[in-house]
């Protein structure tokens, strides 16, 4: 196989270029059904959206190339994260609305298809039981478009892991709370065939999967491969990032006789040691979220790899608005802690005689596996316990799978704000997203400024 890397200079051309250089649409017939399976799994209208979903750019491209391929039968599918961001649009749609994809599917007639309402298959990977969306195992054709990008659970997400969004809500769920989470990814590229990735690399993300903890640069570069596996290894290597610590990638290899050696890959278009990167996957919740506005007193760590993109990106934006709203504030002694990875059954026993601290458990996976905290705490709770004493933490619960932005944001300023600064939050808050629904207002979170020049193109989104 060949994996193509050329440089995007904004013209069809260049992503011509890419197929052609890789032979991407050599066993491809005019009459195969074909489906695009982009990164679109969740979007917020505030949010740049550079490095972290695939341009429409890139996808309209595609699908012009195939439309002169002769291929008349062409759906863009996506299954994005449900339950968070409170908007009224159902996820997928908005999705495919604040990037475009919805207007150039309309122009080439094309068919959209929201993978979360199914139907699925059934499939056993392993004795985890997960449903796949029959359109991505009944096609022809499935051309895979993820994002250059790093993650902070899995170093890197590119085209294995951007199958996961053909998964139902409640087997994306399952894969996190399994525990197996790159385990799963590399079985689920064994029952899913990816016949050509097209890496789009027109923006990277540092500090992935979003915007609000990631930082995006301009890359200009196109990846493309019959390949996956080769793909992603050459991907891996161009973010800086050693392909054999992507555990999924490994065991993929391990399994199936391959060599993530990129010196084994045979590479067309430009010279891979010139484009590489030096790219930080893992990220600091307190350094990229709270220190911007240097509150103090709230502790974030790091989730490991069991927080799911819907709760992360949830907390990750609640935090970013409580820390924003309230710069400089002392919120005492206040840990955070959320996913299945983090569990402070030791915390009655730290810190005893402050009279400020307080544990948040955030989502039903960290709730239901603290149970020895819950345990303990959960009379005082029953009770209405507000206040630590000398010998327990006061012990906050934020239910949900994801909980919503709303219910976050509500039960952090109940329990971390005063009356009169809540208030004042929440006037400030309800002003704001009256402007962002007019849009009169444009939130701009720290680091967001330099997403305001001209290196970063909202026309590849629309």
């Amino acid at each position: 196989m060949t994996v193509s890397a050329v440089r995007f200079d904004g013209s069809l051309a260049s992503v011509r270029k890419a197929i052609e250089l890789c032979g991407g649409f050599d066993k491809l017939a005019g009459s195969d059904r074909v489906l695009i399976k982009p990164n679109n799994c969740f979007r917020h209208r505030i949010m740049p959206p550079y490095g972290m979903v695939t341009t429409s750019t890139i996808i309209d491209g595609v699908v012009q190339l195939l439309l002169e391929h002769g291929c008349r039968d062409i759906t863009i599918g996506e299954g994005a994260i449900i339950n968070i961001f409170d908007e009224l649009e159902p996820y997928t749609e908005r999705g495919f609305k604040h990037t475009g994809i919805d207007r150039l599917a309309k122009r080439h007639g094309v068919k959209l298809v929201d993978f979360n309402q199914g139907p699925f298959q059934r499939l056993d990977l392993a004795g985890t039981r997960v449903e796949v969306s029959n359109a991505a195992l009944e096609t022809d054709f499935l051309i895979n478009i993820p994002v250059l990008k790093t993650h902070f659970q899995t170093k890197v997400s590119l085209g294995f892991k951007n199958l996961k969004g053909c998964l139902s809500p409640e087997s994306k769920k399952r894969c996190h709370t399994s525990k197996r989470l790159d385990n799963l990814i590399c079985l689920l590229n064994e029952a899913i065939r990816t016949n050509l990735v097209i890496i789009d690399g027109i923006y990277m993300l540092e500090k992935g999967p979003e915007t609000l903890a990631g930082t995006a640069y301009r890359k200009d570069l196109i990846l493309a491969s019959p390949d996956v596996f080769e793909g992603d290894v050459v991907g891996a290597t161009i973010l800086g990032v050693d392909p054999w610590q992507v555990d999924y990638l490994d065991e993929f290899a391990r399994r199936n006789g391959r060599s993530s050696d990129i010196s084994a890959i045979r590479i067309r278009g430009e010279d891979i040691e010139a484009l590489t990167e030096h790219l930080e996957w893992r990220f600091d919740p307190d350094e990229e979220l709270l220190r911007p506005a240097a509150v103090t007193g709230l502790s974030a760590p790091h989730p490991g790899n069991t927080l799911c993109s819907a709760c992360g990106a949830t907390l990750a934006l609640a935090l970013s608005m409580l820390a924003k709203d309230n710069p400089g504030m002392d919120f005492g002694s206040t840990e955070l802690y959320y996913g299945l990875g983090l569990r402070p059954e030791s915390a009655e026993h730290q810190g005893t005689g402050s009279s400020r601290r307080r544990v948040v458990l955030y989502g039903d996976c960290c709730i239901g596996s603290s149970g020895k905290l819950q345990k303990t705490t959960r009379d005082r709770i029953a009770k209405g316990a507000s206040e630590p004493d000398d010998h327990h933490p006061s012990v906050i619960h934020i239910a949900g799978c994801p909980p919503s932005l709303t219910r976050t944001l509500l039960c952090l300023m109940k329990a971390l704000l005063t009356r009169p600064r809540m208030l004042r939050m929440l006037l400030l808050r309800a002003i704001k997203l009256v402007g962002i629904r007019l849009r009169i207002y444009r939130e701009v979170f720290p680091g967001w400024e330099r997403y305001s020049s001209g290196e970063f193109d909202r026309s590849h989104f629309s």
